[in-house]
């Protein structure tokens, strides 16, 4: 059984898996220095620490992943854990737009900090607002994707 999956115009995963380096050369740093002291290094406490900050920054990363994800078909956007049919949305509104007191798309009641917003008119008349870190990569690919769509 095979599926076509729709081509995805627009990725944000929400965070670098990279990230999750840290710990492990934190652990390594830690390691190395106090091997240079008098007495040697004390590998289980470093050992220790680094797993801890492995863990939380494991926890970071998997929740960023999800609830700060934007993903473009065209077909849906989705935004976090919701998603929004593209034949719902009608054009978007300038980029200077104001966006407060609108509805957000997504999970939370604002735009996430250190993401840009795109206000989008909707099929009923209202306004809500799609964000992303490259907020004009998203306002461009919805624009692209509108402007095929009127064309068709």
């Amino acid at each position: 059984m095979t599926t076509t999956e729709a081509p995805v115009l627009f990725e944000e995963s929400g965070t670098r898996a990279g990230i999750l380096l840290f710990g492990p050369v934190l652990a390594a740093a830690g390691i190395g220095l106090e091997s240079l002291a008098p007495g040697g290094a004390s590998l289980p406490l470093w050992l220790g620490v680094g797993l801890l900050v492995l863990l939380y920054t494991l926890l970071l990363v998997r929740t960023r992943r999800r609830y700060l994800r934007v993903r473009l078909t065209p077909s849906t956007l989705e935004q976090g854990t919701t998603s929004l049919p593209m034949s719902h949305v009608t054009s978007l509104r300038p980029a200077d737009e104001e966006h407060h007191g609108l509805r957000v798309l997504g999970d939370g009641p604002v735009v996430p900090r250190r993401l840009q917003p795109v206000v989008l008119r909707l099929t009923d008349g209202t306004r809500a607002v799609a964000w992303a870190r490259d907020g004009a990569g998203l306002r461009a690919a919805l624009e692209d994707l509108l402007r095929t769509r009127a064309a068709s």
